[in-house]
């Protein structure tokens, strides 16, 4: 089961900028289960939200980094924005 804590790294590592799972992989060093439940829950409660590119790569944040076709990426949403500045408060 996913921890509060873990929530909160994902959503502090989201509040600097958008990335693919693999990225978040990367930098948070969980396993790939957690942070699938980790975003599960953020995304049904609205802290975050997933982007599909698909076929407008141009247009993605990460697209001089990526080496995916049709990235999906993961950013926070302004409901996960008030609830980080909260707990920082």
């Amino acid at each position: 089961m996913t921890n509060r804590d873990t929530l909160m790294r994902i959503l502090e590592l989201l509040s600097t900028e958008c990335l693919n799972l693999n990225m978040i992989l990367h930098k948070l060093k969980i396993s790939k289960g957690e942070l699938d439940a980790g975003l599960t829950i953020l995304e049904a409660h609205g802290f975050i939200e997933r982007i599909d590119y698909e076929d407008k790569c141009d247009t993605c944040p990460i697209y001089d980094k990526c080496n995916s076709r049709r990235p999906t990426l993961y950013r926070i949403t302004q409901k996960g924005l008030r609830t980080l500045s909260r707990k920082q408060s």
